[in-house]
């Protein structure tokens, strides 16, 4: 018989094994986002940072901290409660839902924190709340291309030890960890680009050209985060699916 818990009760649920030890999915993000952070500080502070593009920065930052094997690899990475909540729960499409809810609740106070050392270095303000309006729009549509890849590409995790024994994966394991961080910039550039070109990702951009802006990364992200959803739902549905083999 399925659980009746709200949405509500499984994302608490769920950012309570967030911050549960041994906190893998928290230092995952934490590591991620200082060497993010770091990649900022050294493209601004040897001018390859445009100021322009300054209201993304934070956008950029939180992308890249995203841009980890936890979340393109989500049910995999904490097999046991991914199993026991698809037992719990039966559909896919749920348990997904609620892990992507969390993240999006971390990621407010996370961008929230680069954006602020970001003001504190180049001494902006005003950038902030479209900073995290950008993030708030563009997250969404990670999100749906790591549904997609936990449920076509997933794999187990492995500790350094276990990777380093055995050669033979070395060339598989290298490119499941990477493809993250290689579609990561396409996403970013491909549903940038036209804003860029038009220049209203710029906090010198009309202030409706803002707003239209944010409008349409919103929308064009959510319907790319659904369709991840329907993509990994469908997939999985399938008897031979590579991931009902691992969850097994």
């Amino acid at each position: 018989m399925p659980a009746t818990t709200s949405l509500a009760q499984d994302v608490r649920a769920e950012l309570g094994r967030v911050y549960t030890p041994p906190r893998q999915l928290l230092s995952s993000l934490v590591v991620n986002g200082i060497i993010s952070f770091l990649f900022f500080l050294f493209s601004y502070y040897f001018g390859n940072y445009n100021d322009n593009l300054l209201p993304v920065a934070a956008t950029t930052i939180l992308l890249w901290t995203l841009a980890d094997l936890s979340l393109t690899n989500q049910l995999m990475f904490d097999h046991r409660s991914a199993v026991a909540e698809l037992k719990k729960r039966g559909t896919l499409k749920h348990l997904l839902l609620v892990k992507n809810l969390a993240i999006v609740v971390l990621t407010i106070p996370l961008t929230l924190i680069f954006g602020l050392i970001v003001i504190v270095i180049v001494g902006r303000r005003g950038e902030i709340l479209y900073s995290l309006a950008m993030v708030l729009a563009l997250v969404w549509g990670w999100l749906g291309i790591s549904n997609a890849l936990s449920a076509l590409l997933p794999f187990r995790i492995l500790d350094l030890k276990s990777f380093m024994g055995d050669r033979h994966i070395w060339l598989k394991y290298s490119i499941l960890y990477g493809l993250p961080w290689v579609l990561l910039p396409v996403y970013a550039v491909v549903i940038l680009l036209p804003f860029f070109l038009l220049g209203w990702t710029s906090t010198h951009a009309a202030h409706e050209h803002q707003i239209i802006s944010f409008g349409l990364l919103l929308g064009t992200s959510l319907l790319l985060w659904w369709r991840g959803l329907l993509v990994a739902e469908k997939y999985t549905a399938h008897p031979d699916a590579r991931l009902k083999k691992l969850l097994d």
